[in-house]
């Protein structure tokens, strides 16, 4: 038993030592570069080719914060909706998938907006779709950039944690149970 955790510990360690650091890393980061580049180009396009707006609905063009800025702009967007209904469309998932992937607060209310937008079931393959899409982009996010941030600051607390998951879900376990008992 001794035997097989030293090796485990031996290979962890052999594995947070060849985290990229090197080339691959500067790669890696090259390539967020440009997929970063491109989002913000996505994102100039969606604002460039919006339509004019007057002064009053301009105000009411921005992220959702509570209910009452969220009816404030589905009222903007359901004028537009019918004359510049690509423009909309893309403009929502642009900017929902870049609330959620980024954690930023907001999403619930595009959510509820996609329902006053949109018919039912376009409204829910909307929201599923960019919500998947997100959660991937956020994760491969945190993949990609918060891995080796990790491995690169807090080394010794990364090589500990694994070491103590078992303990902790066996701890999980046990509450849950006795939570029933109670």
């Amino acid at each position: 038993m001794v035997a097989k955790g030293r090796v485990a510990e031996g290979s962890q360690t052999e594995a947070l030592h060849t985290t990229p650091v090197g080339e691959t890393a500067a790669g890696t980061q090259d390539h967020l570069k440009e997929k970063a580049w491109a989002k913000a180009f996505v994102m100039f396009l969606v604002y460039r080719n919006c339509p004019q707006l007057s002064e009053e609905e301009r105000v009411n063009m921005k992220v959702p914060r509570d209910m009452d800025d969220a009816k404030a702009l589905g009222k903007v967007l359901s004028k537009y909706k019918d004359t510049f209904y690509i423009h909309v469309l893309v403009a929502y998932f642009a900017t929902y998938i870049f609330l959620q992937t980024f954690a930023i607060p907001g999403s619930i209310f595009l959510s509820i907006l996609s329902e006053f937008l949109y018919p039912f079931p376009l409204a829910l393959f909307l929201v599923c779709l960019c919500s998947g899409l997100s959660a991937s982009f956020c994760y491969m996010l945190s993949h990609l950039v918060g891995r080796p941030a990790v491995y690169k600051y807090l080394t010794e607390k990364a090589v500990k944690w694994p070491q103590q998951l078992p303990h902790l879900f066996i701890l999980v376990i046990k509450k849950c149970i006795m939570s029933f008992y109670a």
